[in-house]
């Protein structure tokens, strides 16, 4: 990784002295508060926390160089595992009239789904941030994309493997278990320093966008359940090796839109299982409802997983129902409401909502609310069943 932003540094210094450059980032404070006595020996009903991000941008050579800085920060009032850094973006760009190529450490995204993203590969979970997997760590890479009438093509070459974070011994949000994040297992000798590859093709054909993607290299999702010990409560994660083929597509008829992601997952480890998912669903937007200026989209999608119970993912027979509200105020207010259904299990359920709105130019207020319900032990969301929690944030842009 050190190797990698010593070369960003020396393509940058190697362009001409002038140059057009941004800055700007946030700093938020959230407060969680836990309304249920934990099943824990840890028993704190309130966890604060200070979230600072940034971004430098820098265009020169009439923009056909740049370099973007993210930086990332956050203080934990009790979780040492959640205060941690992080440079989400520390990436150098050549663009010329049909390709672009990009070296250091970046951020990518694939998927079209709205309850979970099967196919978005390339950057590992930041499991620490939120416990709805939507955070990621910034990835070391080699990426080339190359664009055309036919569609846009990317390569990547990913020489170093970062490790998912876990909530530590102390946070609420744990599942109780504590994960032994320092002595992972890996399938590859190489370890964090095996080259992992990646291609995708995507393209829109009228109103379909369409995403195909191939994957080789260390799973970015651990085997908790492998090294797993009863007896502390306590796991080593594995990293083992994939093959993995994705498909997402969106389909758009005025106010519908029709979603599918698809992958299928190849283990080179004869004790991991093969297998295939997806999740397809639909968006219809209301424009002006009831007469008014809001709009409200309402979605549902359904979640399958070859595995069934054997799954890592809550969503293995899962429905999914979410709507979002926006206000289209000054204030930029917004509403985003989900509800997750277990269809094997009727006691197994999650709720969120997400809120936010403008309290000036440069202050937003956050709510979040996340409650988990299940009482078959066997199922994972059991362990989070005593951890529902809402959070408020107040966030000041500069």
């Amino acid at each position: 990784m050190i190797r990698i932003n010593f070369l960003v540094w020396a393509l940058l210094f190697s362009g001409p002295l002038y140059a057009a450059q941004t800055f700007n980032g946030s700093v938020e404070f959230e407060q969680r508060l836990f309304w249920q006595q934990s099943t824990q020996a840890q028993e704190s009903k309130g966890q604060s926390s200070l979230r600072l991000e940034a971004e430098y941008f820098l265009d020169w050579d009439n923009g056909d160089k740049q370099l973007v800085i993210e930086p990332f920060f956050r203080l934990d009032s009790i979780d040492e595992e959640r205060s941690h850094f992080d440079i989400r973006q520390l990436l150098w760009s050549k663009l010329s009239d049909n390709s672009e190529f990009s070296v250091g450490i970046g951020r990518v995204f694939w998927g079209v789904t709205e309850s979970q993203h099967l196919v978005d590969v390339i950057n590992q979970t930041d499991g620490v941030e939120n416990i709805d997997g939507e955070d990621k760590l910034g990835q070391p890479m080699l990426r080339y994309s190359y664009f055309n009438d036919y569609g846009t093509f990317d390569a990547f070459l990913l020489p170093y493997f970062r490790t998912r974070t876990f909530a530590g011994e102390d946070s609420r949000l744990n599942g109780g278990i504590l994960v032994d994040n320092d002595n992972e297992v890996f399938q590859s000798s190489s370890e964090e320093a095996h080259v992992d590859f990646a291609l995708r093709y995507s393209n829109t054909i009228g109103d379909l966008g369409i995403g195909l993607s191939w994957f080789s290299g260390t799973s970015r999702e651990p085997d908790l359940f492998r090294l797993f010990d009863p007896r502390t409560l306590s796991t080593t994660p594995y990293y083992a090796l994939i093959d993995q083929f994705g498909i997402d597509l969106q389909l758009t008829t005025d106010a519908w839109l029709y979603k599918l992601e698809a992958i299928q997952r190849s283990h080179r480890d004869s004790l991991s299982q093969d297998f295939t998912a997806a999740t397809i669903g639909t968006e219809y937007t209301f424009v002006g409802v009831f007469g008014s200026v809001y709009d409200l989209g309402a979605l549902v999608e359904y979640s399958w997983d070859q595995r069934d119970e054997n799954s890592s993912s809550l969503f293995q027979n899962d429905i999914f129902v979410g709507a979002r509200l926006v206000l289209n105020d000054m204030s930029d207010s917004q509403l985003l409401f989900g509800f997750a259904q277990d269809l094997d299990e009727s006691s197994s359920h999650t709720v969120f909502v997400e809120a936010a709105t403008r309290l000036s130019s440069k202050l937003t207020a956050n709510i979040e609310l996340r409650y988990f319900e299940s009482d078959d032990p066997t199922d994972l969301l059991f362990r989070f069943r005593n951890d529902s929690f809402v959070q408020i944030g107040l966030e000041l842009y500069f």
